[in-house]
């Protein structure tokens, strides 16, 4: 049956799959596509970082070469300690000339390894072993940069740089040279690092050796859950992390003198090196970005191209379906090539079908004259043999004769009926069974015999429709048993004379015809009990392919037959 089209789940639409075939097209594309842009995020973030570091370095570039400087002289003085260091008065004098040549010098010694100073720009002998840098300087035999911030002779936090020397391959004691940690730097901070919030350097124990803040500032200022010592262990990096005043900053760590002297600034969260540190999120979204945009410009352009003309199309042939119409204008202008071949054959096809369906009902509204025309000729034709037997009826002399003629005339005023109802009907294929059967027990003659006032008549009829194939010989089977019935009809012990037709359907496909007239409790078998009418009830059984049963029950003689309705069975010469 053509219908509208029902409601489809959006999943077996056209759009739909086209957009599940892309998505898994895009998919290996995507994947590459992330990797690669994350790869290539994570080299760019490492990049940064290392630029972060290098610019730390070189913002810290003051630091290291006095530093450097500082240790390069040192290890010059050690060969002169092995030289004067018995002469002490010599000593004393080349360090004392060395430190009034270097403004930035605040001292300069031989630190011997019992703790005693002899040789010094001082003059004096000093006892340094009960200082915590002395122990630690003893127990790192190597050169080392650290901070005394109440020293004995400068008066004046200083860092002081240790550098051991040797004398016939033994330990011989350190070159100590001390230098101002304030103003360590020998020049400020170039524009490019003008957005660092504090730059400090610290030795590898992660003591902080200079900071361009005060102490307690730097030390709010330094990571909460990351010690110093552990940033000298790594190479250069970045990081970001939270200060000690709760504050998210990013860090930066480079070494200025490798194992010795590292630099850490430390930036605000929203500068420039946030975004080297935090990494761009944006550019592992594009991938995904870009795999959306082109399901949505593939759908667009196919919804575009495509599925709205499959729609137009749909339409209709749907209004044609449900309207015999055919489009006034056709859409093909904005279709692609194929779809408006696909509409064109499609008009072609509707156009056809209408003018096949226009023939059809011409050739069957001509039929169907002819079929009307046939039946209600049938129909006055046994209307005149009907006449003809009466007028027989009339000149015969003989009384078993007339009553032959007349049950002769019953059966052709049946068939007659049958014909005039089928010319009448609208469908000719079909019959109202209930109707049929009404007119031809109106027609027929019950009380030929007998007074109309005594005769009782019931009929129940429902309106079943019946191929004529089957009509026919249920009014025939009638027109018996009605003859039959008003034959041996007695009346009931209230002296009425009762008969009844009934005709309802059963189920679906089955139906029932009964015909009951009262008579004798038991009724003798009369000697033409097997006669003509009974053989005719039993044949038009046997063609309704129905079952028989009659017989007498309480007074009442009843002729009933169940059968099952049928379709048209068309013979080979239908075809």
């Amino acid at each position: 049956m053509i219908g509208a089209a029902g409601p489809r789940p959006l999943s077996g639409g056209l759009a739909a799959r086209i957009i599940g075939f892309l998505s898994v097209a895009l998919i290996p594309l995507g994947v590459v596509a992330y990797l690669q842009t994350a790869e290539l995020s994570e080299e760019t973030r490492a990049r940064s970082q290392l630029s972060l570091a290098a610019l730390t370095e070189s913002a810290a570039s003051g630091e290291r070469q006095t530093i450097l400087r500082t240790l390069g002289a040192a290890q010059v003085l050690g060969t002169a300690a092995n030289l004067y260091q018995s002469d002490k008065e010599q000593c004393s004098a080349i360090f004392r000339e060395y430190a009034e040549s270097r403004p930035n010098i605040t001292f300069a010694g031989i630190l011997a390894l019992d703790g005693l100073i002899r040789c010094s720009s001082a003059g004096e002998t000093v006892d340094i072993s009960d200082s915590p840098n002395f122990h630690y300087i003893l127990d790192n035999p190597r050169s080392t940069v650290q901070l005394n911030e109440a020293p004995r002779i400068s008066k004046q936090s200083v860092l002081v740089v240790a550098e051991p020397f040797f004398y016939r391959n033994a330990l011989a004691g350190y070159v100590a040279i001390s230098i101002p940690a304030v103003g360590l730097r020998d020049r400020e901070l170039p524009d490019p690092d003008s957005d660092i919030e504090e730059l400090l350097t610290f030795n590898s124990a992660g003591q902080v050796l200079s900071s361009r803040s005060p102490r307690e500032r730097t030390v709010e200022l330094l990571p909460d859950a990351l010690d110093l010592a552990t940033l000298s262990e790594s190479t250069a990096s970045s990081f970001k992390a939270r200060s000690a005043d709760g504050k998210s900053r990013i860090f930066a760590v480079a070494p200025l003198v490798p194992g010795l002297v590292y630099a850490l600034s430390i930036w605000p969260e929203n500068s420039s090196a946030a975004s080297a540190v935090q990494g761009n999120d944006f550019a592992k979204l594009l991938p995904f970005l870009m795999w959306a945009a082109s399901v949505i410009v593939a759908f667009l352009a196919i919804n575009r191209l495509v599925i709205r003309q499959v729609r137009t199309l749909s339409q209709q042939m749907r209004n044609f379906a449900r309207n015999r119409r055919v489009p006034q204008e056709a859409a093909g202008a904005q279709m692609a090539l194929e779809l408006r071949d696909m509409e064109s054959d499609f008009l072609h096809m509707a156009n056809a079908i209408l003018q096949d369906e226009a023939q059809l009902e011409n050739a069957l509204r001509e039929k169907t004259i002819l079929l009307k025309e046939v039946h209600h000729r049938v129909k006055n034709n046994l209307q005149l043999i009907s006449s003809i037997m009466n007028m027989q009826i009339r000149q015969s002399e003989s009384e078993e004769t007339r009553v032959v003629l007349r049950r002769l005339q019953d059966r052709i005023r049946g068939l007659a009926t049958i014909h005039r109802n089928l010319y009448q009907t609208e469908d000719l294929g079909h019959v109202d069974a209930g109707r049929l059967l009404d007119d031809l027990i109106r027609q027929m003659s019950l009380v030929a015999d007998q007074s109309t006032s005594r005769i009782q008549l019931d009929t129940e009829l429902e309106n079943v429709e019946l191929y004529p194939d089957q009509a026919v010989p249920l009014s025939l089977l009638t027109a018996e048993a009605l003859t039959n019935a008003v034959k041996y009809i007695c009346p009931d012990h209230n002296g009425t004379l009762h008969v009844q037709v009934r005709f309802k359907r059963l189920e679906a496909s089955r139906a029932l015809i009964e015909i009951s007239n009262t008579c004798h409790p038991e009724p003798e078998l009369s000697s033409d009990s097997t006669g003509l009418g009974s053989r005719l009830i039993r044949a038009f059984a046997t063609q309704l392919g129905g079952e028989l049963e009659q017989g007498v029950s309480d007074g009442v003689y009843s002729v009933r037959v169940t059968f099952t309705l049928t379709d048209f069975i068309p013979e080979a010469g239908d075809y």
